[in-house]
């Protein structure tokens, strides 16, 4: 996650009872097209596909942990991980269908885990940001000694399994920081990772994994060791878990890694290296594809190591605005899978939002894109708010108090751009084309934030469309004043003629 924030909610928010105005306002530093009043043509094409989606989702930390097990916890994980209509405070929320989760391993401890040291905690660190670890104490090794408590996380674990039950596809576990007594500062809140620990920290995450697949029946289908690792951002003490863990670090731990899954027969794909910023992400990433390292005797390029590469689409707390470093980092991955796995903004009508998913999915090209913390207790890095609690004894934790207008903006992307649907390739950078061909469906999700009008003019012929078919249209106002407005409309002959207002986002379906 980002570096440490504290900040209230903002007051254009959607309340539970009804939306109440806000007015973002279009960022200047980005280098995607615009025209005021702007009519654009073109054709599109089936067979200009640029890769298949994978889907969306959440990481799970601390909304996980904190409403994990309360009364609220079924009906989050409805809204988040199904498409179910479900009601809040007599309200129908489209569900966000979100099919992938990442689960973090924590690294935090309890009192009396280590005889010989005291567990360092930062004065007011959050009680849902301490996220327990298992490797209790270092007696020992073995998975299934004393030194080891598979109890331990249930709240995190529960909406974990909330979502595995409601079929998410992909599951991804994550570290913000090995164990505490691993660490130097002796505090899974910032710090390094002690020398003679790295291999103790890859045999961790081996054996939690291979716990959740025996005790929990959760499959973990890929592994992610760090998070901002080169940020620099995680010296103690901090209000979160975080490590700062260098490029030549972060390679040796590679190489342990694969040779720890190696020995129990495990096969997530590793994942590298979630830094902060795209230009962050970048060298790293260089940086492996000149890298060799020994794993089980044999050298192996570093690059190899990594299956699936993971970048964050910030800079600091902010949004990314480089669509050159997008591209760079593109052409340094090839077709390895890249996903965004994380991003959240204090935003709350959803206009960075919706700016940086079509950045990100025109110019980057991911093949899955994360929100970090669906769920906040009080700012609009949420998607919404919900009672956090003093802890996990607090009766009232998990009531909702806050909608956001983003929160329809998110439901756009993940209702319409769909796991297993294919990008298709054109030149509009405030769209972006999912089409279906098994279920014969064309979805477009269009953003507006041009300063008038935009007019799209398209020629849908190739898709075999019908004259006059008709279109399913949902629109969405970035100032919520309009959140989930429903229309249809005919195709001109088999063109695609509409007008959207500024500041908006309009999702189009087309049932071929």
């Amino acid at each position: 996650m980002p570096k440490s924030y504290i900040f209230q909610a903002v007051a254009l928010i959607v309340t539970v009872s009804g939306p109440l105005a806000c007015h973002p306002k279009k960022s200047q530093n980005s280098n995607s097209s615009s025209a005021t009043n702007s009519l654009l043509q073109q054709d599109l094409e089936p067979s200009h596909q640029r890769t298949t989606w994978e889907g969306w989702g959440t990481s799970l930390s601390w909304w996980g942990k904190a409403l994990g097990t309360t009364p609220y916890e079924s009906t989050y994980a409805d809204l988040i991980f199904t498409e179910k209509s479900t009601p809040i405070h007599n309200k129908n929320l489209p569900g966000l269908g979100f099919n992938i989760v990442r689960y973090n391993v924590g690294g935090g401890g309890q009192d009396g885990d280590v005889s010989e040291i005291k567990e360092q905690r930062p004065k007011d660190f959050p009680w849902y940001k301490d996220i327990d670890g298992y490797w209790v104490n270092w007696n020992s090794k073995d998975p299934n000694s004393s030194s080891y408590n598979w109890e331990r996380d249930p709240e995190q674990r529960s909406m974990l399994q909330a979502a595995v039950s409601r079929g998410v596809t992909q599951v991804e576990f994550f570290a913000n920081a090995p164990m505490w007594w691993m660490m130097d500062s002796k505090s899974s809140a910032g710090g390094k990772l002690q020398k003679w620990n790295r291999r103790d920290f890859a045999l961790y995450l081996a054996n939690v994994i291979a716990q959740a697949k025996s005790r929990w029946n959760v499959n973990v289908t890929s592994i992610e060791p760090f998070n901002e690792p080169e940020s620099g951002f995680w010296d103690y003490p901090k209000l979160q878990e975080g490590c700062n863990i260098s490029q030549g670090e972060q390679k040796e731990i590679l190489g342990l890694l694969r040779e720890e899954l190696d020995k129990q027969n495990l096969d997530p794909k590793i994942t590298a290296s979630d830094e902060n910023s795209m230009d962050q992400g970048l060298r790293t990433y260089q940086d492996f594809q000149k890298s060799k390292i020994k794993v089980n005797g044999t050298q192996r390029r570093v690059s190899d190591l990594v299956e699936k590469v993971n970048v964050h689409s910030y800079k600091g707390l902010e949004a990314w605005r480089n669509n050159n470093t997008r591209h760079d980092f593109k052409k340094a991955v090839g077709d390895k899978r890249l996903w965004i796995s994380e991003f959240g903004d204090s935003e709350g009508g959803g206009a960075e939002l919706a700016q940086t998913l079509m950045e990100d999915i025109n110019h980057l090209q991911p093949q899955a894109w994360v929100y970090w913390q669906v769920i906040e207790p009080s700012s609009a890095w949420g998607l919404m708010n919900a009672n956090y609690g003093q802890g996990v004894d607090d009766k009232n934790r998990g009531e909702t108090s806050w909608i956001y207008g983003k929160y329809y903006v998110m439901a756009h992307f993940s209702r319409y751009i769909k796991a297993g649907m294919k990008i298709i390739e054109q030149n509009d950078p405030w769209s972006i084309v999912a089409y279906d061909e098994g279920r014969r469906i064309l979805n477009i999700v269009t953003v507006n934030r041009d300063g008038g009008n935009r007019r799209l003019d398209w020629n849908l012929e190739a898709f075999g469309v019908q004259n006059q078919q008709q279109v399913e249209l949902v629109t969405t106002a970035l100032n919520a004043t309009r959140l989930w407005e429903t229309s249809s409309i005919q195709l001109a002959g088999k063109r695609l003629q509409l007008e959207t207002a500024n500041e908006s986002i309009t999702s189009i379906s087309i049932k071929l």
